[in-house]
């Protein structure tokens, strides 16, 4: 089969699903469909060289849909909230990349307005989420975030462990207070945040010559900026891995954490 490539929209996608999820099975991850696909009509083959339900405007050989591995191996994130997530904004208007999703033996559709259906096709869809995109053009280019890192979701006993443990220690040797040693910690987190975005500005960024006034929410949100710009400040290349990236938003996890600590 020719050269293919899958549409940005859904690269995207895959990489917020990295990101939320760094440790997820990728087993059952797929986008360009295998022979029983190219034997019939599927989001999953080529548009240009393969059956599919829709022919885009452009001449480039895209793929229109991904399978992502079911199992995120995240204590309180699961697909079934990543799907739901994904499908309230696709019912409220905030999100029209999507044709549809099937998991688990439902299938979603813009076309019937995303109410949910049986789905009986030959796969359950239980060890993987299929998603299928758009084939106008503005919304298969489009890279904007999808917004997974918005999916709330609980500390683990660990995790809350691991913050007191650290907010103690702090406070036992400085002599400071748990209220105190919580500020000490924040104010580490910006300082850390104010060199990571000095080392890799990013388009939107607010950078003052004289005073760097940026709080760690205004710095972790600069992040998207870059996921979505997909260059830095001086245009060059994102950081390998999105290391800059992963780092902010490692520290946005570790504020909200202390946030839910001092309530």
């Amino acid at each position: 089969m020719a050269s293919w490539v899958l549409i940005p929209c859904l690269k995207q996608l895959f990489a917020e699903f990295n990101l939320i999820a760094p440790d997820r099975d990728k087993s059952s991850d797929g986008s360009i469909g295998d022979t029983a696909h190219q034997q019939e009509v599927s989001d999953h083959n080529p548009d240009e060289t393969g059956s599919v339900p829709i022919h885009d405007a452009d001449g480039i050989n895209e793929v229109h849909a991904i399978d992502v591995d079911n199992n995120l191996n995240e204590s309180d994130l699961t697909m079934e909230k990543v799907v739901q997530f994904l499908l309230g904004r696709c019912r409220s208007g905030a999100e029209k990349r999507l044709r549809y999703i099937i998991y688990n033996r439902r299938i979603w559709s813009a076309s019937s307005d995303w109410v949910q259906k049986t789905y009986t096709g030959a796969s359950p869809h239980t060890e993987h989420a299929h998603l299928s995109a758009s084939y106008t053009s503005s919304l298969e280019a489009s890279t904007a975030s999808w917004h997974l890192e918005d999916i709330p979701v609980s500390l683990t006993t660990t995790d809350l462990t691991k913050i007191e443990n650290i907010v103690k220690a702090n406070s036992t040797n400085n002599g400071e207070s748990q209220a105190a040693a919580i500020a000490a910690i924040r104010d580490q987190l910006d300082d850390i945040a104010k060199a990571v975005l000095n080392s890799a500005p990013v388009i939107g960024a607010n950078l003052p010559d004289s005073n760097w006034d940026r709080n760690l929410s205004q710095v972790t949100a600069d992040v998207w900026a870059l996921s979505m710009k997909g260059t830095t400040m001086g245009l060059g290349p994102v950081p390998a891995a999105g290391v800059f990236g992963q780092i902010l938003a490692e520290l946005g996890q570790i504020s909200s954490k202390l946030d839910k600590l001092s309530k």
